[in-house]
């Protein structure tokens, strides 16, 4: 029975193959990247007349040079189809007169085109050739989506050309700025992800890097941002260089625009299948930064793009070589130009003599893992002992609040790399992503083999950050080259006695391959504490690609209350900060401190999950009275 199974798979993949094949067409029309800046549709008299179709096209998720899916997509009548689809956006009020007219040889389920907040079932059938009237007021103020399956499947089933059948709804309060901007996150998949056959092509607002839009900015701006993901997957969106807000959050069908007083810093937001967030951010340095999901595969060329997609004439005039395809970044990644403002000051100088630190990078002799990874202090010399075998977790680096830092990468291994200083407010230069962070006259180079790069910092805040490759492939990120970086207040110490760091990765683990880990092991040692102590815990989450990573300390099976004080580094506002139950999700590129103590002897167990390994890491903690 198996064998058959395996003969029906292939049967299926090759029909699917030559139903592809059979719908190539060179006279569909171009599907047009939305910036989703101009609204669909005609205003007069406080009413919407919107007229959308549901037509096939050719979408090139790079340039017209390049490869090409043909896709169902939506459009406004007499225009070019579009992905994302036509923007929606009207005032709260608006009353909608919509109609939608199905060119496809398909059936249609449309959901999402109705009164917001809205019920989910809410589906509109449209027949092959069939056109409909709808008449709704938009409802309450939010970020929303609509979208359509020509299969009958949820939105994270659909597959290949209706993968991409998507918009935004945006419903703005009257009086509201409408000077923000809206990304729409698009993976057009074939297939099941990671089994045979199966492929995917990822996008932001119809385009994959490196020709999505290049934003700029100046100094000083109020940045406003709308992310939508009506894709299969979850995502990690991490912006470089600089703390965002979280304004609010949504399914897309409701929507919950949070007080002043809940919105969180953040510098990694987790986006789950259906949801939305927004997002405002003060560019406060100039240069390059980088807007990305941090899954390695999501921002990854040599993964991301199906049947290897690589740059061909027409590249954009400021594309970077260092970024080409078979050694740079693809998929969902943005580009932003921060430039100086009209009163830009200039940065201060340091007083003091700067503090020196060297991250060393060596080849491991025994392969696996890859690299050796060294911290050295001038100031703190310590003997290394060439006997302790590499690990998967390179060691903790520790700041000071305020004070300068220079940190040498020297690389000693027999391949480039380059150090990303995960969450670090610093200069464009040094953040670490060769060929882009800096500027035009100066970007960050690679770290070649036999070199060093200075990486200059004085982290204005203390907290719980992260030091990793942004190389990007997946081989450095799961050979240990990684680890915890630390900013602590003036005067303060290290004390393990009352602060612990759990680092969260994936790795080959010799012998037994690629495995979840803990602090760089799979199985890891119990660790001792002692009751009646009020622990600071770390948790970050450097995998290369957990986004879905939960997190629970249990007690007996029963999770445990713990308070959640920080995250990616900032202290949480008060109104999100107390006492909560010890189950969470941790993202790909988040890090979260929590508070806990435990007031009677016992194992406390510290218990990392992710969908697909099918048992979770447990750490145990074991609670002991202090001597």
């Amino acid at each position: 029975m198996q064998h058959l199974g395996c003969f029906v798979s292939v049967l299926l993949l090759l029909f699917s193959a030559a139903l592809e094949i059979h719908a190539e067409n060179p006279a569909l029309p171009l599907v047009m990247a939305n910036d989703n800046r101009t609204a669909a549709g005609r205003l007069e008299n406080g009413a919407l007349d919107l007229r959308l179709e549901l037509r096939q096209g050719r979408w090139y998720p790079e340039d017209e040079n390049g490869d090409h899916r043909d896709i169902y997509a939506f459009a406004e009548e007499g225009h070019a189809p579009q992905s994302s689809g036509p923007l929606i956006r009207v005032l709260q009020g608006t009353q909608i007169h919509a109609t939608i007219h199905n060119t496809l040889a398909l059936a249609a389920k449309i959901y999402g085109l109705h009164r917001h907040p809205g019920d989910p079932t809410d589906v509109l059938l449209l027949a092959p050739g069939e056109t409909r009237e709808l008449n709704f007021l938009a409802g309450e103020p939010g970020t929303y989506l609509y979208w359509a399956t020509t299969s009958g499947n949820l939105q994270e089933l659909r597959d290949q050309a209706e993968t991409l059948l998507s918009g935004a709804f945006i419903v703005d309060a009257h009086g509201a700025k409408t000077d923000d901007r809206i990304f729409m996150i698009g993976i057009w998949n074939k297939g099941i992800p990671g089994t045979p056959g199966s492929d995917e092509i990822l996008s932001i607002n119809g385009k994959s890097w490196p020709y999505t839009e290049r934003l700029s900015y100046k100094i000083g701006e109020t940045v406003h941002w709308r992310v939508l993901n009506p894709t299969w997957s979850d995502h990690a969106m991490h912006l470089h260089g600089f703390y965002f807000k979280v304004d609010g959050v949504g399914d897309g069908e409701h929507y919950e625009r949070y007080s002043e007083e809940q919105r969180q810093l953040a510098v990694t937001e987790h986006i789950d299948i259906g949801h939305v967030f927004e997002m405002t951010w003060a560019p406060e340095r100039a240069g390059n930064w980088l807007f990305h999901c941090h899954m390695m595969l999501h921002m990854s060329s040599t993964a991301v793009l199906a049947n290897s997609l690589a740059p061909k004439e027409g590249k954009p005039a400021d594309y970077s070589s260092a970024h080409d395809h078979n050694k740079g970044m693809g998929g969902l990644v943005i580009g932003i130009t921060v430039l100086p403002g009209a009163k830009t000051q200039p940065s201060p100088v340091a007083a003091t003599a700067r503090r020196k630190l060297q991250l060393v990078i060596s080849d491991n002799p025994g392969k696996v893992p890859l690299y050796n990874l060294e911290v050295n202090d001038p100031l703190k010399p310590i003997a290394t002992d060439k006997n302790t075998p590499a690990s998967l977790l390179g060691p903790p680096i520790f700041l000071t609040r305020g004070e300068a830092t220079d940190i040498e990468v020297k690389n000693q291994s027999s391949n480039p790399t380059v150090i990303h200083w995960h969450g670090i407010e610093l200069e464009s230069y040094y953040d670490g992503v060769a060929g882009w962070t800096g500027s035009g006259q100066q970007t960050s180079p690679a770290v070649a083999p036999g070199t060093s790069f200075i990486a200059r910092m004085t982290p204005p805040r203390a907290g719980t950050f992260i030091y990793h490759t942004h190389w990007h492939d997946d081989v450095q990120l799961r050979n240990g080259l990684y680890g915890p970086l630390i900013v602590l207040e003036p005067g303060q110490k290290y004390d393990p006695e009352h602060d612990r760091t759990f680092v969260f990765s994936m790795g080959k683990y010799d012998p037994f391959g690629f495995m979840l880990l803990v602090n760089g092991y799979p199985q890891p040692d119990p660790v001792e504490l002692h009751t009646a102590t009020r622990y600071r815990l770390r948790l970050i989450n450097i995998t290369d690609g957990a986004a879905d990573l939960r997190v629970r300390l249990t007690n007996k099976g029963v999770p445990v209350q713990w308070k959640v004080i920080a995250k990616d580094g900032a202290d949480l506002p008060p109104a999100q900060s107390g006492l909560a139950t010890a189950d969470m999700g941790i993202t790909v590129g988040s890090t979260y401190d929590v508070e806990y103590q435990a007031d009677s002897p016992g194992i406390a167990d510290l218990e990392i999950r992710q969908p697909s390994f099918p048992t979770p890491v447990t750490l145990p903690l074991q609670f002991v009275v202090a001597k």
